[in-house]
C-alpha cells in the first residue's frame, strides 16, 4: 500500500517511496502518532482503524516503549485504562491528589 504524499515530511530520513504501508504498518502508525498533525492523524485512523492503532500503541506502551514520553502520555489518555506508574506498576487512571 502506497502512503499518501502528505505523509512524506514525517519520513524525511527514509526512502518514502519504498515504505509499504501494509508491511510496515507498525512503523507508520508509531511515526504518525509521534509526529503527525491533525490531518495525518485523521488519515491514520481512517486507514488503519482505531482498533489496530490502539493495538500498536499498547504493544509499545507495555513493551519496549520506543515512542517519546510526550507521545506516550498523550495517547495513553485515549488507549490505556490503567496507566503504568514510574516503577512499572498499574495505577488507577484517575486518582485524587492528596
Amino acid at each position: 500500500m502506497k502512503l499518501p504524499d502528505f505523509l512524506a515530511p514525517l519520513f524525511h530520513n527514509y526512502d518514502f517511496e519504498a515504505i509499504d504501508g501494509q508491511k510496515s504498518y507498525k512503523f507508520v502508525i508509531k511515526t504518525v502518532l509521534t509526529y503527525g498533525d491533525w490531518e495525518q492523524i485523521e488519515w491514520l485512523f481512517e486507514c488503519y482503524g482505531a482498533r489496530r492503532v490502539g493495538e500498536v500503541f499498547k504493544e509499545d506502551y507495555y513493551g519496549l516503549q520506543t515512542l517519546p514520553a510526550s507521545s506516550r502520555k498523550l495517547w495513553e489518555i485515549a488507549f490505556i485504562k490503567r496507566p503504568l506508574s514510574k516503577n512499572g506498576n498499574m495505577q488507577p487512571k484517575y486518582r485524587c491528589r492528596h
